[in-house]
C-alpha cells in the first residue's frame, strides 16, 4: 500500500522548471498530499554520492536516510549508483507493469505508446517483451 512519495528540493524544481514541459510542470504543481518535498534528514554522516546531477544525488541520500521501499530512477548513472549502494529500485516502466499485473491499468500497451510518444525512450524489443508479458498475464494472444 502506498503511504507516501517524497521528492528531494533538486528534483521538484527540474519538474516544475519553466523548461518542463507544461503538462508535467502542471501536473506536479497540483499532486496529492500524500506526494512530499523532502531534504534528507541527517542522522548519521552521509557517504558521498558522485553523479552528474544533483537531484541523482538527492534522491539517492534521501532514500537511503528514509530506508525507503523503493527508489524510483530511469536514467542509467543514477541506477548505477544506487544499485552500488544496495537500494532497493525500479524503473517507471517497473512500476507501470507492476500496476497493470495488480490490474490497475487498462490499457497497458496503449499506456506504453503513450510514455514513447511524450518522448520517454523505450527500446522495441523491450517494449515488445512487456506487451508479451502483458498478454501472458492477461491471457490474450
Amino acid at each position: 500500500m502506498l503511504e507516501a512519495v517524497f521528492v528531494p528540493p533538486a528534483v521538484y524544481a527540474e519538474l516544475t522548471d519553466a523548461r518542463a514541459p507544461e503538462r508535467v510542470r502542471q501536473r506536479v504543481l497540483s499532486l496529492p498530499k500524500w506526494f512530499e518535498v523532502r531534504t534528507r534528514q541527517l542522522t548519521s554522516p552521509a557517504r558521498d554520492v558522485i553523479g552528474p546531477h544533483r537531484g541523482d544525488r538527492e534522491a539517492i541520500l534521501l532514500a537511503e536516510s528514509l530506508s525507503a521501499d523503493v527508489l524510483l530512477r530511469d536514467e542509467q548513472t543514477g541506477r548505477a549508483i544506487a544499485m552500488g549502494r544496495k537500494l532497493p529500485l525500479s524503473g517507471t516502466l517497473g512500476v507501470l507493469e507492476s500496476a497493470d499485473a495488480k490490474g490497475l491499468l487498462n490499457d497497458f500497451p496503449l499506456v506504453l505508446k503513450q510514455l514513447r510518444a511524450s518522448g520517454f525512450f523505450i527500446a522495441e524489443s523491450l517494449e515488445r517483451k512487456l506487451v508479451q508479458r502483458h498478454r501472458a498475464r492477461r491471457g490474450t494472444k
